[in-house]
């Protein structure tokens, strides 16, 4: 059976993930030149898994070489790729080593949790923007913009919107324009309000992380739909 690793960078040491993919017998490996040496000699065949390390492959590539998915062979494949792979789904394996590692959440993101009733907010997430006072002002300043703008878009066209807040119409006002039909006035006015207070709080006295983590719950039971 072959493995494709699902990753956006090249892995050159296979030892380094060997526990994730489930192979405890030793892996060879070998560059796209060799395997494409090895493939082209009908009569080659190895016991130990392959593991092609310097360059990605496509499911046409490999159907181009006429491969056979029984072998052993290891191969890194970006994610916009997989898909292609779906002909021969049941002889292979997918692995993912890359979402075993902490992935970085931005403001834009928890502000995706906010407004998303699917969508939960974990400790790990509150932890992350509300522990840090520098976080936790880069993600109230950039949430104060994002509903600025929804609330302007219920008065004004978008052009006269993206001028007010100097920017340009693109994506966020396509975004702002599905979830103003999911919300209304007195609700971002409210979000709006609790911002300036958590703001005056934190101005007029230290930083305190109960008192953030409170206004993060706070606003997405307010504003999530």
């Amino acid at each position: 059976m072959t493995k494709l690793i699902i990753t956006e960078n090249l892995i050159s040491d296979i030892n380094q993930i060997k526990s994730e993919i489930n192979i405890d017998e030793s892996i060879v490996s070998i560059s796209q030149e060799e395997f494409t040496a090895n493939n082209t000699a009908a009569l080659f065949q190895s016991d130990n898994f392959q593991f092609v390390s310097d360059s990605f492959v496509t499911y046409s590539d490999l159907k181009k070489m006429n491969y056979d998915f029984n072998e052993k062979y290891i191969f890194q494949v970006k994610k916009n790729n997989l898909k292609t792979f779906s002909a021969v789904a049941e002889l292979i394996e997918t692995h993912y080593p890359e979402n075993k590692k902490s992935t970085e959440i931005y403001p834009w993101d928890l502000v995706n949790i906010i407004f998303s009733k699917q969508k939960k907010l974990t400790n790990e997430i509150i932890d992350k923007f509300c522990n840090d006072e520098t976080v936790f002002r880069q993600f109230v300043s950039y949430f104060n913009k994002e509903l600025q703008r929804l609330l302007l878009i219920y008065k004004y066209d978008e052009k006269k919107v993206a001028e007010v807040l100097s920017e340009k119409v693109d994506y966020k006002y396509e975004l702002a324009q599905k979830r103003r039909d999911k919300l209304n006035v007195i609700d971002l006015e409210n979000s709006l309000s609790m911002i300036y207070k958590i703001e005056k709080l934190n101005t007029n006295s230290s930083f305190n992380q109960e008192n953030a983590k409170r206004f993060v719950v706070s606003i997405k039971n307010l504003l999530q739909f």
